[in-house]
């Protein structure tokens, strides 16, 4: 975490160091909520992609524990794809208490719902998704299929937009 100008945060976590957090394997995404919450998306290893709350100061557990294990002073993930499913996600976006995330592997939009703590497919016929934004009234996101691992279609890759 650094300022604008390249300096170092004095509410840091730790003293003289750009780290706000860690044990991350790969984050894609980043969102804040209204209070000021952050969400990450990030890529397991092989499965166990996970969303998380992300804490100043906190350990995440990479490479010592990924997906849903625990091990004292680390933090499991607010959801996981499990150890044999992998979504591959990327973008993320947040309004009302509903995340929005984009599916490279999954091929979809998958919407979670924290107040619930369930999942769902919420699109999945545009391939994969790279990034999503979303309004009050609007989800908007990008397909991703020309980039050597999709399945491109005629016009491909597009911004879409559709009604919450």
């Amino acid at each position: 975490r650094i300022n604008l100008d390249g300096s170092i945060p004095n509410d840091n976590p730790f003293p003289q160091s750009y780290i706000y957090s860690y044990g991350h394997r790969n984050p894609q995404g980043l969102t804040w909520s209204t209070d000021g919450t952050m969400y990450a998306s990030e890529h397991g290893n092989a499965a166990n992609d996970e969303i998380n709350i992300i804490e100043k100061g906190k350990n995440y557990g990479w490479p010592l524990i990924e997906g849903m294990e625990k091990e004292q002073g680390m933090i499991t993930p607010l959801f996981t794809s499990g150890a044999s499913t992998t979504w591959a996600p990327s973008g993320i976006a947040i309004v009302n208490d509903q995340l929005y995330v984009a599916a490279l592997r999954g091929t979809a939009v998958l919407a979670f719902d924290i107040n619930k703590n369930k999942h769902n497919e919420l699109l999945s016929e545009f391939g994969r998704i790279r990034d999503v934004f979303v309004d009050e009234k609007f989800l908007y996101f990008i397909s991703n299929n020309t980039d050597g691992r999709g399945n491109p279609q005629p016009q491909d890759d597009k911004l879409y937009r559709t009604p919450l």
